[in-house]
């Protein structure tokens, strides 16, 4: 059977060839085609992995009904990689024997220590035989005896048949078995494979001596009693100098240990038993039929069902969509009346959607209001439904439906449920919000381009998002009064737009164009020669190999250093080719990603940019913002403050900027309740310079520069988590002083410490980060074996209620400020980060500025004030 299958295989891609524990030699390179078994230790896999996880103290995953589904999900990552991976040609899944076998009938005890099956996990056994037969992996079990006996018997078979046999399972006894056409995988370290020298360099002994190694030392999980007095080093001793039990047992006056040799003497009987209950038999009576475990593919509809059921969104979203069999009613109306006369039987609030053609434009209209019937009519028709405050509808997208009225000179009313934004309120998954998305995830169909079809599944949606929204009250009372007012407000900007200055745009395009080619004529002449700056590949080997600069941290052997901008940031301070090469990309990605592509963004019937903001662009809720987005802009930089010379008002006009000081540090000081943070803040103080004075114990008039400096990037890299090492770069210091500095701020702010502290526990325990408004995050990696994953998870549960609060007061200043602005001809125009920038004539700045700096500052009440500077000017810099 595929006689040249192996030597294929063997030329995988070089992540599997390279793997920390690479596919045996014997097994990888089989000099004879071998196909290859893969015997599944099913429940003993589970069940181990299962407790290894509640001992990390990993939440168990439960479904909206409560169901555990942490075995079942265990089990279907292990299979899908398994197969992805490994390919085998015959697989099948062993279960243990549901009676008694063999060996408790020869000892009562056996077995008797082990950790009891919870609860919990029984009841998903069931589930997890049905994952795996929707695999079409067949299931094997044999009354009476253990899975290891049927792996034991299936193992000699299939090499008598002229396989190979790959043992999955994470228990030691198997490893017995092993032998030149034998391997165990253990797929909970990291796919380790074990052949026969690597059972000798684990076991201390060869795989056939695996069994008399536990028949002396005992097995404490299985309850084997082996040789009193006799532990694991002194069996492997044993074993290496006899060979086997038996023939240490035969020949134990030999043994100049007094215990070892009086516990082989006396102990006859209890050892033979011992040996019995390690040993793993191969005359289970389960009929052995190779083509039966043919591998073939999983049944996708069956696991679709699974899926479905247990709510595994991520692996439902990796099949297919499933074409959809429903019978729909669907139609299309060639005029308003025809659809207003339709709407008029209608007993619950509309879905509304557009249609599609291209992806993007928009053809017509769809209606549904009842399952199964969808109704569309000409975009052109514009039907007054649509203006109907009296009508609830839904929306995937409700700023986009605000928006595409506003264009027609319409001001959309009663569009009450934006299913996007209940999506991502539920998840805080910024990529499950459009119309497809969550078709695609939670109906597992893929929506076509037909208004009246996309209309009846945002129908369906809508009825079974909104009662979830709906049993969550803080999350319903963040909908109700930050995100659904909000799209009103965000589509008029979008409309309103900004005056851009292409002219000026170009006046610095030529600036920088001069700039760019000196500094690549710099950074050649320092390099010796020309090449591609831009290239990662050029620039490394200039770098590390022609100029033998010395890459900081570890270098993986075979992989070039990385040119990363975080990595050069550390070699800069010592080598001014790396300076100027940092200065080369900032300049050139400015240039090309603003300078020069903002001219090409302005529309031409408007004379201005008009950017897009969206509420789920970021799993935080701040908002994010796209052709272009405005949030990169650097404030910090020379240029970057240049480039926003070209935003201006319309003639005569002046913008004015209000932007939050410091409001992340004065959240950390609400929520940690800082005794030191919260004096700083109310007296006024310059908060970089008290913590400078506070870490360093000096008075604050002593504080310099230097100092006040180091304590600006202390305060801001506490609530991201910085590490001494990130510290120690961001300062040009030793990670020793950084370290010290850390250590010495917590010792002085204890109460951020403590809140640091208590959020994390928090976070683990509930896998969920919380804004004060009630705003939710889940993090699932708190958890993680991964110590990269699982820290930065930490940090994410800490900076993530701070950030998120952060979004929500300026998503309700927003509202505030649109709403105040109702009888005045000041217009609201963009939101950056905590910076808000409005467009007003004259006479009508300073009002506007006291307005929107009360709202703003008024906008909660903390243990600290809200202070927003404000400014007005001629372009958004200058305004500043």
């Amino acid at each position: 059977p595929r006689p040249n299958l192996l030597l294929n295989r063997a030329r995988k891609p070089a992540d599997l060839a390279t793997q920390r524990f690479p596919r045996p030699s014997s097994c990888y390179h089989s000099p004879v085609s071998r196909p290859r078994l893969f015997l599944i230790d099913t429940f003993g896999f589970i069940f181990r992995a299962y407790h290894a996880r509640a001992r990390m103290g990993v939440p168990p995953m439960r479904t909206s009904t409560g169901l555990n589904t942490e075995a079942v999900l265990i089990v279907n990552n292990m299979l899908k990689k398994l197969i992805r991976t490994w390919k085998p040609d015959f697989i099948a899944a062993v279960f243990e024997s549901l009676g008694k076998t063999h060996r408790d009938a020869e000892f009562a005890e056996y077995k008797a220590n082990r950790t009891e099956t919870p609860p919990d996990l029984i009841v998903q056994i069931p589930w997890v035989q049905k994952t795996i037969e929707a695999h079409r992996i067949p299931v094997i079990q044999s009354e009476g005896f253990e899975a290891d006996d049927v792996i034991g018997t299936f193992c000699q078979k299939a090499v008598d048949a002229g396989c190979d046999v790959v043992i999955v399972s994470s228990d030691k006894d198997m490893l017995q078995l092993v032998n030149d056409h034998i391997f165990m995988l253990d797929p909970r370290k990291d796919d380790l494979w074990y052949d026969a020298a690597k059972v000798k360099e684990f076991m201390g002994v060869e795989p056939h001596q695996v069994a008399d190694l536990l028949a002396l030392m005992g097995d404490a999980v299985d309850n084997i009693p082996g040789a009193p007095g006799i532990g694991e080093k002194g069996a492997r001793d044993l074993i290496a100098q006899f060979g086997s039990v038996e023939a240490a047992m035969d020949r134990a006056a030999e043994v100049p240990r007094k215990m070892y040799r009086e516990s082989l003497q006396n102990n006859r009987q209890q050892i033979e038993l011992s040996k019995r209950l390690a040993v793993i038999r191969r005359d289970a009576p389960e009929p052995f039929d190779l083509q039966a475990l043919r591998t073939v593919e999983s049944d996708v509809e069956a696991l679709r069902t699974v899926y479905k059921e247990l709510e595994f969104f991520t692996a439902l979203k990796e099949l297919a969509p499933a074409e959809d069999r429903r019978e729909k009613d669907l139609a299309a109306f060639t005029t308003a009346e025809q659809l207003t006369e339709w709407l008029a039987q209608r007993n619950g609030p509309v879905a509304v959607a557009l249609g599609v053609s291209g992806g993007v434009s928009v053809d017509d209209i769809g209606f549904a209001w009842r399952a199964g019937e969808g109704r569309s009519c000409p975009a052109s028709s514009l039907p007054p439904v649509l203006t109907d405050g009296s009508i609830p509808k839904a929306a995937a997208d409700v700023k986009s439906m605000h928006l595409y009225l506003l264009k027609q000179g319409l001001v959309a009313q009663g569009f009450a449920h934006d299913v996007g934004l209940y999506s991502f309120l539920l998840d805080a998954d910024p990529a499950a919000t459009s119309l497809e998305a969550m078709v695609q995830r939670r109906l597992d169909v893929k929506p076509g381009p037909r208004a009246d079809e996309r209309a009846l599944y945002l129908h369906e949606l809508r009825e079974r998002l909104e009662p979830e929204i709906a049993k969550r009250p803080a999350l319903k009372k963040v909908y109700d009064e930050i995100e659904l007012p909000l799209t009103a407000v965000l589509a008029r900007m979008e409309h309103t737009g900004i005056v851009v200055d292409a002219g000026e745009l170009a006046r610095m395009s030529g600036l920088m164009e001069i700039e760019v080619n000196r500094l690549t004529e710099d950074i050649h002449r320092l390099a010796g020669h020309d090449f591609n700056i831009a290239s990662p590949q050029q620039l490394g080997r200039v770098l590390f190999e022609e100029l033998n600069i010395t890459p900081p941290g570890k270098t993986v052997k075979g992989k070039a250093p990385s040119t990363a901008a975080d990595v050069l940031d550390l070699l800069a301070p010592g080598h001014e080719i790396v300076r100027k090469v940092l200065e080369y990309r900032q300049l050139a990605k400015l240039k090309g990603t603003y300078v020069d592509a903002l001219p090409e963004l302005i529309n031409p019937a408007t004379g201005r940019l008009h950017t897009s903001f969206n509420q789920a662009g970021a799993a935080t809720g701040r908002l994010s913002s796209s052709n272009p987005n405005l949030q990169n802009i650097p404030v910090k930089t020379e240029m970057g403050r240049e480039i926003r010379t070209a935003f201006r008002p319309r003639a005569g006009w002046k913008l004015v900027v209000a932007d939050y000081s410091q409001i992340e540090l004065r959240l950390l000081a609400h929520m940690s309740q800082d005794e030191v943070l919260i004096d700083a803040f109310r007296n006024g103080e310059d908060i970089h310079t008290r913590t400078a004075s506070e870490v360093l114990g000096v008075p604050p008039m002593l504080v310099t520069r230097e100092a006040r400096n180091s304590a600006k990037a202390v305060n801001f890299g506490i609530v991201y988590g910085i590490s001494g090492f990130g510290l120690a770069a961001n300062l040009g210091i030793s990670r020793k002083e950084a370290e010290a500095y850390i250590k010495n701020y917590f010792e002085r702010y204890k109460g951020v410490r403590r809140f640091i502290d208590e959020t994390i526990v928090h976070v683990r325990e509930t896998g969920i980060a919380k804004t004060l408004f009630g705003r939710e995050r889940p993090i699932p990696d708190m958890n993680s074996r991964n110590p990269a994953a699982r820290g930065f998870a930490e940090r994410t549960a800490v900076n993530s209620p701070i950030q998120g609060t952060a979004a929500d007061l300026i998503k309700i200043a927003m509202i505030r400020i649109d709403k105040a602005l109702g009888g005045y001809q000041t217009k609201l125009l963009l939101q950056v980060h905590d910076e808000l920038v409005l467009e007003a004539p004259p006479e009508e700045v300073e009002a506007m500025r006291a307005m929107v700096k009360a709202e703003m500052e008024g906008v909660c009440e903390l243990l600290v004030p809200l202070i927003v500077d404000t400014g007005a000017g001629d372009n958004w810099r200058d305004a500043k």
